[in-house]
């Protein structure tokens, strides 16, 4: 299957999903697997998303502009002050560009879309932990 090939440096990352849709949550987090890398969560709400930036470290995070009864602009704000690099997604199309997030990702998505958007966060290589 090609996206194996191609998402073979993205193995073993570390990525936080932030999505209020269930079946959408799951449909990432399958596609994530399936390439190797480690999913946190999925959460729904930006406290949740919050808490495992704590616990967890993520070293990238997925999450959906629009939450039920919020917008995730904080939590896209947060993670980038944390030095976690944010993909967004966005079923509007007004999103296509949001200032604290390194990509902006309209649904609906297919896997080979959400695989080129992480290979253009990842142009070098996922990032190596620091101390």
């Amino acid at each position: 299957m090609p996206l194996k090939a191609d998402a073979s440096a993205l193995r073993g990352l570390r990525v936080l999903i932030v999505e209020d849709n269930y079946v959408v949550a799951r449909a990432i987090q399958s596609l994530l697997e399936e390439m190797g890398m480690v999913v946190v969560g999925p959460v729904a709400t930006s406290w949740d998303a919050e808490r495992l930036m704590i616990e967890r470290s993520p070293e990238l995070a997925i999450v959906d502009i629009h939450l039920k009864g919020e917008v995730s602009f904080n939590l896209i704000d947060r993670l980038q002050q944390a030095g976690i690099p944010v993909l967004a997604m966005s079923g509007l199309a007004g999103h296509s560009r949001l200032a604290n997030a390194v990509a902006v990702l309209q649904k609906p998505f297919s896997g080979s879309d959400l695989l080129a958007a992480l290979g253009g966060i990842f142009v070098s290589g996922p990032p190596t932990a620091t101390a």
